[in-house]
């Protein structure tokens, strides 16, 4: 059912499908560490399953293994070829994980599009890898951070998994002239809603979904997406947005980070925009427990201690600002790097 463009190159090295399942049972075989997740999902792309099996990292709820079918995952490569206007030939780079959808799907574009893709391990800090012009590159915030110097040699950026700052934001628009912020999940073979970002735009740009993407809220104002060519249902998230118009929306929070604080909820992302232009360290807004309120809002971020100006809180009206201050010298990240949360304020003293 998927079929490898004769443009593809895996590492610089030509591959068609009798090769690629060669290389992948030769890997297992010797038992190369490096290399097993992506062979085993090599393995899976060409079995005769109309499947593969992935892990979600918990958009619609607690995180679980569903299946997608195959017919999706080129569908989904048909959204983003068109969308970004990748053709064969065209070089791309991927430092992602291959045990999720997102480093999956770089591999299948490649396949399908017939890119040139160097896939490399999976770091936190690609900076060093990156020494040539490359057409294509998905990465999170975090690998981008760390290769501000070396994103000017890729000419379309995008990235997900977690929130762009603010001041990420500019630090990526002072190397490069553009940018794209996606929206999507394992349940929709990756992104199905992107926000371009540049010098002449805003962060604060809405989300517009791709073509043949259609978007609703439930009554909690939870995003719920139908995209007929990915999957047969609706998909209901945990994402609280404003819709904007039948193909927009603003990405407010998610529903099970709300925070009540004396009867009123908070949503942490929507207090963390407000403060992304006052702080340049990682910071998350997280809660504990109070006799009187319930629940306290404080503000925790990662660094070792320093004199803290809490005059930036004026920027919040009254019940977002919060009680308290935590430094941490390390935040929890969970295996698909986005903050932990949950365990990030277990570690408060």
């Amino acid at each position: 059912m998927i079929t490898i463009n004769k443009n593809f190159k895996l590492n610089s090295k030509c591959y068609n499908r009798e090769e690629l399942v060669k290389f992948a049972l030769k890997n297992i075989e010797i038992n190369n560490i490096d290399l097993i997740d992506l062979c085993n999902f090599i393995l899976e792309v060409f079995n005769q399953e109309p499947f593969i099996l992935c892990k979600t990292s918990g958009s619609t709820g607690e995180p679980k293994v569903i299946k997608l079918e195959k017919i999706s995952l080129l569908n989904s490569v048909n959204l983003t070829k068109d969308y970004f206007n990748l053709k064969p030939g065209y070089s791309a780079i991927s430092f992602l994980p291959m045990n999720f959808i997102a480093g999956k799907m770089m591999l299948v574009r490649a396949m399908v599009i017939g890119l040139n893709l160097q896939l490399n391990k999976p770091t936190s800090n690609p900076s060093q890898f990156i020494n040539k012009n490359y057409f294509f590159s998905a990465m999170t915030p975090m690998q981008a951070s760390n290769s501000i110097n070396k994103l000017k040699y890729i000419n379309k950026l995008i990235l997900g998994g977690s929130k762009v700052s603010n001041s990420l934001s500019s630090n990526i628009l002072s190397k490069i002239d553009t940018y794209y912020e996606t929206y999507g999940m394992t349940e929709t073979a990756t992104h199905i809603a992107v926000k371009r970002v540049s010098k002449n735009d805003s962060t604060s740009n809405p989300f517009k979904v791709l073509n043949g993407v259609n978007i609703s809220k439930d009554l909690n104002n939870c995003l719920v997406i139908n995209v007929p060519s990915i999957t047969k249902n609706k998909i209901i998230t945990n994402d609280i947005v404003k819709i904007k118009s039948n193909n927009e929306f603003y990405l407010i929070g998610r529903a099970d980070n709300v925070i009540n604080s004396g009867g009123v909820k908070l949503s942490p992302e929507d207090i963390e925009r407000k403060l992304s232009k006052y702080i340049s360290k990682n910071y998350i807004i997280s809660s504990l427990k109070d006799d009187v309120l319930g629940e306290k809002l404080i503000l925790i971020i990662e660094s070792k201690k320093y004199k803290f100006n809490e005059s930036i809180f004026n920027s919040l009206n009254k019940f977002e600002k919060p009680k308290e201050v935590y430094f941490i010298n390390k935040f929890i990240y969970t295996k698909s790097k986005k903050i932990d949360r949950i365990n990030t304020k277990l570690t408060i003293k």
